[in-house]
């Protein structure tokens, strides 16, 4: 069934990416598959949707339901915050720790 309320609103903003939160660790390639202002690290296998950050464990500039943290290398990217075994990460990821915290997210296994 659908949303009709979310449609209304998705219609109403075509111009906005739909998503609710962003899709941080979604699959994409280069030129598509990430919600505005994130940016596909094709690094990763399949692509990884992010937003590059700075500070290592804290969620500030990163999108809704994702943190800072290196996802290939030592590169700093918003990363998918994931609760162990809850299923949140594709199943080329895994649910692993964020440096510095207790908070845990989806990389790439």
């Amino acid at each position: 069934m659908v949303n009709m309320t979310r449609l209304a609103t998705c219609l109403a903003f075509a111009f906005v990416a739909c998503s609710d939160p962003p899709n941080v660790g979604d699959t994409c390639t280069a030129t598509d598959g990430c919600d505005e202002g994130l940016t596909c690290e094709t690094a990763a296998a399949g692509g990884y949707c992010t937003k590059a950050c700075t500070t290592p464990g804290s969620t500030e500039g990163c999108p809704e339901g994702s943190i800072c943290d290196a996802i290939i290398g030592t590169a700093m990217s918003c990363v998918k915050i994931c609760k162990e075994g809850g299923g949140e990460c594709r199943s080329d990821q895994s649910c692993n720790g964020v440096t510095g915290t207790s908070t845990k997210a989806c990389k790439p296994k």
